[in-house]
Formats: C-alpha cells, structure tokens, sequence
C-alpha cells in the first residue's frame, strides 16, 4: 500500500480504459500486476485511477474512412441480404450463418486440441436450438446458467457430463435433479456445498461413501481476485463480485480445508470476465486455478473449469475477431498443465463463438428530418439490443444500410440516429452515426448480433419476438436460408401475460 501512496499518476491522463492505463503505469515502474495485496495491485490502480483526470481514447472516424468501411463490411452480407429480403416478408429478422459458426467452433477445438476438453458453449449467449445443434455436431458441451438450459441441453442429446450448471442460485430440489442426472455442477456459496452435502447424505445414507459415479462431478467456483476490466458489469473477478468465494492470501486456507472436508469437491472453476477483459487477465485467473488445484494436493482436484471470456471486436467484420490459437499459446506458457492431460478442462465460450455469427435485418418506417433531426425508425432496439440502449458507449455496435431491394447504399456519409419502436426516450441503437442517409424502406443491418441479443429479449411492449434463420451457401454459391424459430404470433406474446 506505501508504493500507491506515493505515486504520481498526474502524467497519465489518457487511455483506452483505468485498466489499461494501470498495467501501463505497472511496466513503468517494474511493479508485479498481480501482486498480492487484499486485492491485486493493478486493481487497486484502476481504482485509484477512475476519479483521476483520465481520458478514455475514443476512434476518430472520418467520414471517407466511415464510408470504407461501411462497404467493407455491408459488402460481406450483401448477397444473403439481398435475399433475406426479397424471401422473408418480416420488417426484422435475425440471420445466423452457420459456416461463420462452424468455422469458428473448428478454430476453437484446433487450438485447444485433446479428449481431455469439454468445450461448453454459454447457453446464455444464445439459446436457439439450431444454433447449439451446431455446437453440439461439433463435439462441444453447454453451459447452463439455469436449471432450465440445463433442461434445454439435455433435451437436446447434450452428453450430461458434457453440460455444466453453473447458476449463482441453485435450489436443493434442482442440485439434486442435475446431480442425479450426471450433470456436471460447479457450486457458488457455502450454501450449496452444505445442499450438495445433504444430498449425497439422502442418497448414500449410514456414512457410506460417495460412490465413484460421482467422481469429477462437482466444482466449486472461486473468485480469483485478479482485477477488473474495462466493463465493470462483465468483470467478474474483482472484489466485490457476486461470483464464487474469493481467494486471496487470507482465505486459501480455509478453502482448502473446505475441499478437504468435502472430498466430493473435485473442480475448481474461475472466469474472470467477458466483453472488456483483456486475454492477459484471463490467463493471469487459469494460472491461479490451477496454483489451488495443486494446493489442495493429493490429486483431489480433476477437474479445471477455466470459464470463457474471450472477447470480440464489433467491427462487423467475420474474420477480424481475436484468436483462440494466440488465447492458447499465451496459455500453454503460462499454464502448462491446463493442456498436459493432468486435469480435465472445461471452457464456456459463449460471445466469441456466437457473436460473429449473427446480423439482425430491420426496415426503416420512417424517418424523421424535422428541427435538426435526422432520426431513422426501425423494427428493433431496446427490446433486443438492451445493453446498447442502456450503455452505448460501452456496447456499440455497428451498422450497414441497404435499400429496399437489397443494393448497398453508398454515397455520402451522414450522421444520423437509429431509433427503435418501443414506448421508451432511450430506445436508441445508435446516435449520430455516420452512414448513408437513410430513407423510408431501406434496410438496417446490425452486425455482430449472434450473441446476447435474442437471448436477452424483453418483453416490454409486448413486441413479437424476432424470426431466426440459418444460412449458408450453396454448391453454386447461391445463399440459402433455414428457419430456425418463426417469429412469434400476438397470441405467443400475449399468452405470457396470462389467462
């Protein structure tokens, strides 16, 4: 705590985020990040550091560079555009390419290679039943965050122990379903070690032991306590995370004889965070996995669950996304056990498999040019797009416009608001963006729309939820569209409210 009191931080006064700028500010110094004191070093300079003077850096864009790489990235989606809206007769609908998928969950199994993997994809990133076919034909498993995607994997053919439940919130009646079931279940809180206890208790009762069909069955989620990224509410490994029990010097104690009382508990699972976290801190949390895998000794833990949290570039371009193989190599230096076959390991890659997957297609009705706006409607916002409407500084995304027969607009770049069609002054998908301007009838896409979107849709308005295909290329290289889910009828919509 000395070195922080003395400190001038007067110089850094601008950065792509606090977190950034503290691991800057670590370099110069020669200082250890992860240096243990009731919190990591670098988080406590994040924190000292948010009050302070500090600019985050934003892109300038100009508009020659907007109009590039508006048609870079609209000239990626053009042709299933064109035909999505020539063919599907709905003012918005979402389109997942599976060959984008696919390509993308094969990058992930190459750069993690091994039987002693279970990829499990994040259900909650998206839920739709085609989407984790996919996944699943690719030999990967499903995260479940609740007991009903655990329902929802299982009703799928996912292998049990292929699926990991890993809900913060778990009822005694729901452990012991999953359990009995052969899911694999990492806990959160004492509370459920004392549930998991009195289960096995119900079922081998008189001391008998916990039989070997259990065996690597259930976790225990600790809180690696490695610092924040540059999203507080997707960093999940600072101190005041919901999130599993922390582990720092003046607990490791007791969590280790919680595993020694408990020798059922066989895994060990960290995720340190999604969107905003940079790879460094992920590794930093496996690393630290694994350092109380081994201190917990005798070989009781077998299992590494080292969550997911890659994160992903909005650019709307397919292929501009971060690589696992380089999330890997940084891994096999720092964490070599995680690939020498000692433990299983599971992962729960969810936003960087998904999200690049997915473009959202929404008409323009109207437009508003009055009093100094220029303000385009669309079929879409807050009710799919939540975290951009809320925080669009921190979850923009990007977007293309095409006209009403599916041609790329060109021509020059305008700024202009997208707007959505809820009862709501904040139902923005973006403010003073620069695009081509947009007329009444043109075609919206939002890119990088595969994940946390549909899976996050409200219900206020009661708006029909969207019609989800599929789509690929043909043998000719004519796109073709499956659908995935129709988009839901009044009487869908108005059931949920009731009899």
């Amino acid at each position: 705590m000395d070195k922080l009191r003395g400190i001038d931080l007067s110089r850094y006064t601008t950065g792509p985020s606090a977190l950034a700028v503290a691991h800057e500010v670590c370099r110069d110094l020669n200082w250890d990040p992860n240096e243990s004191v009731s919190l990591s070093l670098v988080e406590l300079l994040a924190q000292k550091l948010s009050p302070s003077p500090l600019t985050l850096q934003t892109m300038a864009v100009s508009e020659i560079d907007a109009a590039v790489l508006h048609c870079a990235r609209g000239t990626c989606v053009a042709p299933i555009v064109q035909h999505a809206i020539s063919t599907v007769a709905y003012p918005v609908m979402d389109l997942i390419s599976t060959q984008i998928l696919s390509a993308r969950l094969e990058s992930l199994l190459e750069a993690f290679p091994g039987d002693h993997f279970n990829h499990a994809v994040a259900v909650k990133a998206n839920p739709v039943r085609s989407v984790l076919r996919v996944a699943q034909g690719k030999g990967c498993g499903a995260e479940c965050a609740s007991f009903a995607e655990v329902q929802h994997a299982l009703s799928l053919g996912f292998a049990p122990r292929s699926i990991v439940f890993d809900s913060p919130c778990k009822t005694h009646d729901e452990l012991y379903e999953t359990i009995r079931a052969g899911v694999y279940v990492n806990l959160d809180n004492l509370e459920e070690v004392d549930k998991v206890r009195a289960i096995f208790e119900q079922l081998y009762p008189n001391g008998a032991e916990v039989p070997a069909v259990h065996d690597g069955q259930i976790g225990l989620r600790i809180n690696p306590v490695v610092g924040s990224g540059s999203i507080a509410s997707t960093s999940t490994a600072n101190s005041a995370s919901k999130f599993g029990l922390p582990l720092t010097s003046s607990t490791q104690d007791s969590l280790i004889a919680l595993y020694k009382g408990n020798t059922w508990l066989q895994g060990v699972h960290v995720h340190v965070g999604s969107q905003g976290c940079p790879v460094e801190l992920l590794v930093t949390g496996a690393a630290r996995a694994v350092d109380f895998a081994n201190a917990v000794g005798n070989g009781q833990v077998r299992v590494l669950d080292i969550g997911g949290g890659m994160p992903t570039v909005y650019d709307g371009l397919p292929t501009s996304d971060l690589s696992y193989a380089d999330y890997a190599a940084r891994l096999r230096v720092a964490v070599p056990d995680v690939f020498s076959g000692k433990y299983q390991v599971i992962t729960e890659f969810g936003r960087s498999v998904f999200a690049k997957a997915g473009i959202t297609v929404t008409r323009v009705e109207s437009v508003k040019q009055w009093a100094g706006q220029n303000i385009a409607v669309v079929h879409i916002g807050a009710n799919q797009f939540l975290r951009t409407a809320y925080l669009p500084h921190a979850w923009p995304h990007v977007f293309s416009v095409f006209s009403a027969d599916g041609v790329l607009r060109d021509g020059p770049m305008v700024k202009q608001d997208i707007a959505g069609p809820l009862c709501f002054s904040g139902d923005f998908l973006a403010k003073d963006v620069l695009l081509p301007q947009m007329s009444v009838g043109d075609y919206v896409v939002v890119h990088d729309t595969g994940a946390y979107t549909v899976a996050m849709y409200s219900k206020y308005n009661s708006r029909p939820s969207t019609a989800i295909y599929g789509y690929a290329t043909d043998a000719n290289g004519a796109p073709q569209l499956t659908l995935f889910k129709d988009q839901e009828s009044i009487e869908e919509v108005l059931r949920f409210w009731g009899p």
